[in-house]
């Protein structure tokens, strides 16, 4: 199942936006702690104003980058090099 991994300022922040857009909080990911991104490979990052203050943004956006990388490609496209 699909998670969002919600980037905020808060986890009142994070649970407001969710509830804005309709999504379940069982498929939100509040990064309260990198512990509960680490490995996570099915996802869509939302990345909200609060985010951007944080001191620990830039360890988040690198763990985030890491399990972009392992992501597997969706069907029908090739992450590799464009040929022509």
């Amino acid at each position: 199942m699909l998670k969002f991994v919600v980037c905020a300022g808060s986890q009142g922040e994070a649970q407001a936006w969710a509830r804005a857009h309709d999504i379940p909080l069982r498929q939100c990911v509040y990064v309260g702690d990198l512990r509960l991104i680490e490995g996570l490979r099915d996802f869509a990052v939302v990345r909200l104003h609060g985010f951007f203050d944080r001191p620990d943004r830039d360890d988040i956006e690198a763990c985030l980058q890491r399990n972009e990388m392992k992501m597997p490609s969706p069907p029908g496209r090739d992450r590799g090099c464009a040929t022509g």
